[in-house]
């Protein structure tokens, strides 16, 4: 297992969470309280915001009542509570190291929100050499640099389509962290995607990872009968060769998109 200071700490292989009550739990405080024992990653967008999501794939953004930098970085992290509840109080604590970061507040977030904290809290990390961390068990794979919550690796496409200006692509949900749909948002109008049969995936850093970074684009060509054989042929405009920008990437998860495929 690995604990990547750029990346996540996948809370699965080392233990964050922490109830000062006995091994059973009692009853939430309220509805919108998660299980601290059912944490699974933590990110750090900005000093005051943490993304958490859990074990069945709901996710959180967790407010905390002052600064608290460098928390992904810390030997020793713990989130702590009475009864080992999350509910967005200041009686719970993110101790972080010798200190000790108070919570002020708790929402539950979409898989969109989810991949800009993860975005935020990897590209703060600064150090490039450790974004082969892939998110699924912690296990390093070649030649795919980034996290399901926020990537796909282009390898395992295996479809696609158009909704509302937006590119689904379906990717094998074993190589992608369990997810089986992704939405890429593109940057601006793309009218070949309408009226293409073939799609492919670039990466702007030169690998397989697709994470709307700078130069990453959808590549898309149609079939034309040219001396009557059918040859997948790119627009003419410069614009269309280059393909259409794109801007984030995120899953679709079951009961957040009404267009899931």
């Amino acid at each position: 297992m690995t604990k990547s200071a750029v990346f996540a700490l996948l809370l699965s292989c080392m233990p964050v969470a922490r109830s000062s009550a006995s091994d059973t739990q009692a009853p939430p405080p309220a509805s919108h309280c998660f299980s601290a024992r059912d944490v699974r990653e933590v990110r750090q967008s900005d000093p005051r915001t943490l993304a958490i999501r859990l074990g069945d794939g709901a996710r959180y953004r967790l407010e905390l009542a002052d600064a608290c930098p460098g928390a992904m970085r810390a030997e020793h992290l713990q989130l702590t509570s009475r009864q080992g509840w999350i509910c967005g109080s200041n009686e719970e604590i993110l101790a972080v190291g010798d200190r000790r970061c108070a919570v002020a507040g708790l929402a539950r977030i979409d898989a969109r929100e989810y991949a800009e904290h993860a975005l935020r809290s990897d590209r703060q990390g600064g150090n490039v050499a450790e974004l082969a961390t892939l998110e699924v068990r912690g296990k390093r794979r070649r030649g795919f640099g980034g996290t399901t919550a926020y990537c796909v690796d282009a390898r395992y496409m295996r479809g696609w389509s158009e909704d509302k200006g937006d590119l689904i692509v379906e990717m094998s949900a074993k190589r992608s962290g369990g997810n089986r749909y992704y939405r890429m948002e593109l940057g601006g109008s793309c009218n070949e995607m309408s009226s293409s049969n073939h799609m492919q995936l670039v990466s702007g850093v030169g690998t397989n990872a697709i994470c709307g970074n700078i130069g990453d684009r959808a590549l898309f060509t149609r079939d034309e009968n040219i001396g009557g054989v059918l040859r997948p042929r790119t627009e003419g405009s410069l614009a269309a060769q280059y393909g259409c920008t794109i801007r984030q990437v995120y899953p679709l998860l079951p009961g957040e998109d009404s267009e899931k495929r």
